[in-house]
């Protein structure tokens, strides 16, 4: 047999290896995004009553993302997977929270107050469900001097609160993205064991 067949042949060969290695990495990554799925719908719940800003969030988001997006085809398969379920979580949140908006947000501001004299910025979306007498119930209900800074477009939904000069970012984009980097390393290990 000549040098050129068999040099053919050996690339037919890894070639079709190659499409059945990345097939199989897609059926096993999806799989497993099913599994972490139901693990993660399992401690929602938490996410909502353990709530705690960081400022590392998106530099170390962005580690994870130029980790996976660095990787081979096997890690774009898994960088894609994980902008999927970041995707499906945010989602999932904002369902969660519109279930019972009112009183989820009014719980949600209460644990991030420190003064009780904050100003809070509305996200347009929450300033239209809950109404300009939503900081007067909280103020009433819990003791507070919370004053209204108005509607921002900075944010789809959620609140900023500023404080002394500081503003904290209250978007419930950013408390999933809070939980998904307190919680990186058990969703991937989900996601991407083996």
């Amino acid at each position: 047999m000549p040098l050129e067949d068999i040099l053919k042949k050996i690339e037919k060969e890894a070639e079709l290896k190659k499409k059945r290695i990345l097939e199989e990495a897609r059926a096993k990554a999806n799989a497993q995004l099913e599994r972490a799925q139901r693990e993660i719908e399992k401690e929602a719940e938490q996410l909502l009553s353990n709530r705690k800003r960081e400022i590392e969030l998106e530099v170390q988001r962005k580690i994870a993302e130029a980790r996976l997006a660095g990787k081979n085809e096997v890690g774009k398969v898994k960088y894609e997977i994980w902008e999927r379920l970041r995707q499906e979580l945010i989602e999932a949140f904002i369902k969660k929270v519109e279930a019972q908006e009112e009183e989820w947000c009014k719980n949600f501001l209460s644990e991030q107050i420190i003064n009780g004299d904050e100003e809070v910025w509305m996200a347009s979306r929450e300033a239209e469900i809950l109404g300009p007498d939503f900081l007067n119930r909280i103020n009433a209900e819990k003791g507070f001097s919370l004053r209204f800074g108005g509607v921002t477009q900075s944010l789809e939904r959620g609140f900023l609160l500023k404080r002394g000069g500081m503003v904290v970012d209250l978007s419930f984009v950013s408390v999933v993205e809070d939980y998904i980097r307190k919680n990186e390393g058990k969703i991937s290990a989900l996601l991407f064991e083996g």
